[in-house]
């Protein structure tokens, strides 16, 4: 019986839109909303009124942007952590790869030449097929079987002399650690910020941007750059942080290129 997993909203957004289309929702859409906000409160509110509390709204707006503005950097800088480790492991892993390639000349024939066809078989399916199930926060079922192949050949070779024991278990270990890599990848192509924190985002930035409303500049152009580069400021901290809780998609995805480096025989 398959079972369908809901997706969050911001799960929907990085595996259903285009980098292009993320940025209009996440910058452009909001600047228009907020500009068209902003007007609609200079006609509902006089401009007098909002004069009166300039001198307690200005204290107010500076503690609260700075609040706020702390809270944006700590988000982003902790999807920035997230993707530089997600990285990190990919070159792990390769490297895990690699070391089984070459660990295997100590095996004899044919299970030398096997092992050697499965890894190679598993880079070319994860270069091909496994990076695109990883755009949309999934493993492959091809990835995953050669990957199940390939441990079960190790678990049904009888080991015969002390140097292929010696290789045999420092192959082991490399493929357990490769396999521990694999799955945190494929865990990290769909993780991404929790539910709760988005609505902190979100409210964040209607109560700084509203709150901007509140001063009256003479002059409606300059109150409304000043609104639409506040706005989309924010929404470009929002942007970078969808591009980065999900590293295998967007402009700045990682690519297979540390297994395309693999050398194979």
């Amino acid at each position: 019986m398959s079972t369908e997993i809901s997706l969050t909203t911001e799960q929907w957004i990085a595996f259903h839109l285009s980098p292009l289309q993320q940025g209009m929702l996440c910058i452009v859409l909001p600047m228009i909303l907020a500009c068209a906000g902003l007007l609609l409160t200079r006609q509902l509110v006089h401009q007098r009124f909002l004069r009166q509390h300039h001198d307690m709204a200005g204290p107010f707006f500076n503690t609260m942007g700075s609040i706020y503005g702390i809270f944006l950097a700590f988000i982003v800088a902790n999807t920035w952590q997230f993707y530089a480790a997600t990285g990190s492991n990919v070159v792990q892993e390769a490297r895990c790869l690699q070391s089984l390639h070459d660990d295997a000349a100590a095996f004899p024939q044919p299970f030398r030449g096997e092992l050697r066809t499965l890894l190679r078989q598993y880079r070319e399916s994860l270069v091909s097929e496994g990076w695109k199930s990883l755009r949309k926060g999934r493993s492959n079922a091809e990835t995953s079987a050669l990957a199940l192949k390939i441990a079960e050949s190790y678990a049904s070779h009888p080991v015969e002399t002390l140097a292929e024991s010696t290789y045999f278990h420092e192959s082991v270990k490399n493929l357990e650690t490769m396999n521990s890599l694999r799955a945190s990848r494929i865990d990290d192509a769909s993780s991404g910020l929790i539910p709760f924190l988005w609505c902190i985002l979100i409210a964040g930035a209607v109560v700084t941007i509203g709150f901007s409303y509140l001063f009256s500049a003479q002059n409606f152009t300059t109150h409304a750059v000043m609104t639409l580069l506040l706005t989309g400021l924010i929404g470009l901290t929002f942007y970078t942080i969808i591009t980065l809780d999900f590293p295998f998609t967007g402009f700045v995805a990682i690519s297979p290129d540390a297994f395309l480096r693999v050398k194979m025989m």
